[in-house]
């Protein structure tokens, strides 16, 4: 069995590949050459298995080979004539075609979707105890396709359609699953080549398929993020400014805080805020009256001092300037056509930093080399706050919404997600951008523009 063992091993790129895909230590794979893979793994590398159409054995992984479908089994997802034309015009020579798992990481899905997908997600536990989901979205999987093929930043195009699960409130007429297509570049460089190919292909395939008016909006998460590393803001404020920046409401309520001077109630943060850690510790043990050998309910008196010392680093920090304030207030403010908003980014940012500057310029070459290709883009919004809805987009980001009598309904969008690969899984930076259609809500709009 031994022999058999090595050989899965090998096929599945050897031990350092399958150490990274079991998330172990090289030293773990080595024992299994000798000793063989542990039950509580048979499932998951059963899996990675089944994924590569790896035979599965069931000499090492008994009768759990028997509860996993081979590859070529999957029921094949049946597309209409507009789906069809949609996948057609999207890949093109430059794009493979793959299947993307349906089962992934539920916590990983968690940290880069942020909590606003968390009542969304079909979660459940394999054998092994892992927490799964169905996918909710396709880019996550076909990173994990990725990484599991063994890339390491090497540049590859995909395309993909399939089917993916959200659950939705009852009282919506969203269904619960839906299919989607797209197209990710994953590795290479994060030249605007890509950003410019795939938004071109995205709205090229919408216009081919039939779809007669398209609403466009744009947005670039990097310009935030780069406007508070240059601004003089202390550290504490820049980390947090950041954090909330994916939620409008808790955003404004903290920059709010920031422009007033701090005040605490609790006592304790005022006299610690002159010891140092160790002092610290002993300070609060004393305080909430334990002795050495005793620990508090919940959070430990380390996590409990960490959390003191730092609200009083707040206490010692002062307020954001007015100006400052202002003028993130009016950065986030701008919302027009992408020219029109270039041009008042270059007035509120004037002198600010060089840095904003090259990547203002950046955006604007963007815009040119889109208009190059005869998309208009005079009626359509490029605002600074776009992306605040999912965590993983890090650079430019678009959307193509439709109206539909008093709506307007979101057909399709992507953006730039270059810290995503790092989060799933890999050690390493690869940059990445892609974009997503739904192909229900497509057909949809269609059927409804024909009838007026």
């Amino acid at each position: 069995m031994i022999n058999e063992t090595n050989k899965i091993i090998d096929l599945l790129g050897g031990t350092s590949i399958l150490a990274k895909l079991l998330g172990v230590n090289l030293s773990a794979v080595s024992n299994y050459r000798k000793k063989g893979f542990p039950a509580r793994l048979h499932y998951k590398i059963a899996s990675l298995c089944n994924e590569r159409g790896i035979s599965i054995d069931e000499k090492i992984f008994g009768g759990i080979s028997r509860n996993i479908l081979p590859m070529d089994s999957r029921p094949i997802e049946i597309l209409s004539e507009v789906s069809i034309d949609i996948m057609e015009n999207l890949i093109g020579k430059e794009f493979e075609l793959i299947d993307p798992p349906i089962l992934v990481s539920a916590d990983k899905v968690l940290d880069r979707l942020g909590e606003n997908i968390a009542d969304r997600l079909y979660i459940f536990s394999d054998p092994a105890g892992t927490r799964l989901c169905l996918r909710p979205d396709l880019t996550i999987p076909t990173c994990i396709h990725y990484l599991n093929s063994g890339f390491t930043g090497e540049k590859k195009n995909y395309a993909y359609h399939g089917k993916v699960f959200q659950f939705q409130n009852p009282s919506s007429d969203e269904p619960n699953e839906f299919s989607q297509a797209g197209l990710e570049s994953i590795g290479g460089d994060s030249s605007l080549d890509s950003e410019v190919e795939i938004f071109y292909r995205t709205f090229d395939s919408l216009k081919k398929a039939g779809i007669k008016t398209l609403n466009i909006s744009m947005g670039d998460i990097s310009l935030f993020s780069l406007l508070i590393d240059v601004l003089d803001i202390p550290i504490i404020w820049k980390d947090q400014l950041k954090t909330k920046f994916w939620n409008d409401k808790n955003f404004k309520l903290l920059l709010d805080e920031l422009s007033i001077k701090k005040k605490f109630d609790n006592k304790l943060i005022y006299k610690i805020s002159d010891l140092d850690q160790e002092m610290a510790e002993v300070f609060v043990r004393d305080a909430i009256g334990l002795s050495e050998n005793q620990s508090p309910v919940g959070r430990t008196v380390r996590e409990i001092t960490e959390r003191l010392m730092k609200k009083s680093q707040e206490l010692n920090t002062k307020p954001l300037s007015k100006n400052t304030s202002d003028l993130i207030r009016n950065f986030l403010s701008i919302s027009d056509s992408p020219k029109d908003a270039i041009k008042k980014l270059k007035l509120i940012l004037k002198n600010v930093d060089s840095k904003l500057d090259i990547k203002i310029e950046i955006i604007n070459e963007r815009i040119d080399r889109i208009m190059n290709l005869n998309i208009d883009l005079k009626d359509s919004i490029f605002s600074l706050e776009k992306g605040r809805t999912v965590e993983y987009y890090t650079g430019f980001l678009f959307d193509f919404n439709c109206p539909i009598l008093s709506n307007s309904i979101n057909i399709a969008g992507g953006g730039r997600y270059d810290d995503l690969m790092k989060s799933v899984s890999s050690d390493l930076d690869i940059p990445a951008f892609g974009a997503a259609l739904n192909l229900e809500r497509i057909e949809k709009v269609i059927a409804k523009e024909q009838l007026s």
